[in-house]
């Protein structure tokens, strides 16, 4: 009896996801994009002025998403693409562009602490697009894709979970090309260790560690 409306949930979500990208660049042309879930401590510091994370917080280019001990936070931008950040996490908005009308996006992100999610929203459609993000081990290049990275163990991980990403650093580089590919880098001097398949195990780690509850 209630199949079809649990069926049509994710669907009506997108519908909805999709009227508040339009109503944002009527509101506010300079937001890039809106908290949407927050767990714990968790902030959006603009310039020098930083504010407690809270559903529907406005989210800038070169704002900076911090999260604390247990801290969970998750931004939405305007082509759907998530963002999802673990505890004691840091990631700075560089550059967000994304233009449907001349095929044109660009999302630059900085993740300079902690672990994260992404999933790339409408700009993997468009002609020309630049999906980029540095972390303080290597650089991932991303094209139409949702992947994972962070620290794991000892080593900082990237695992692919669908699409393909392309992760680099001035010692050497790795694609990373099936879904349950991954990668361990122990050090920006060393190259990314050879794309291989991650256990389950592993991956469940991984997923911890952004895990919303």
């Amino acid at each position: 009896m209630h199949v079809l409306p649990s069926l049509l949930r994710p669907y009506a979500m997108l519908l909805l996801l999709a009227l508040a990208s339009t109503a944002w660049a009527a509101e506010d042309p300079s937001r890039v994009g809106f908290v949407n879930k927050v767990e714990n401590e968790a902030e959006v510091v603009t310039g020098q002025a930083a504010a407690t994370a809270l559903v529907g917080t406005a989210v800038h280019m070169k704002d900076e998403l911090r999260t604390g001990a247990a801290g969970r936070l998750q931004v939405t931008f305007r082509d759907n693409t998530v963002l999802t950040l673990g505890e004691n996490a840091s990631v700075v908005i560089d550059s967000y562009i994304y233009d449907p009308d001349q095929s044109l996006g660009e999302t630059v992100l900085q993740a300079t602490k902690g672990a994260f999610r992404f999933a790339t929203g409408r700009i993997k459609e468009l002609r020309e697009k630049k999906i980029a993000i540095s972390t303080p081990l290597a650089n991932i290049g991303a094209r139409g894709t949702e992947f994972w990275g962070g620290p794991l163990g000892e080593k900082y991980g990237v695992l692919l979970l669908q699409g393909e990403v392309s992760v680099s650093n001035q010692a050497g580089s790795v694609t990373l090309a099936a879904p349950g590919q991954g990668t361990d880098i122990v050090s920006p001097q060393e190259a990314p260790g050879p794309a291989s398949a991650w256990s389950a195990e592993k991956i469940g780690r991984a997923f911890d560690t952004v895990a919303l509850h």
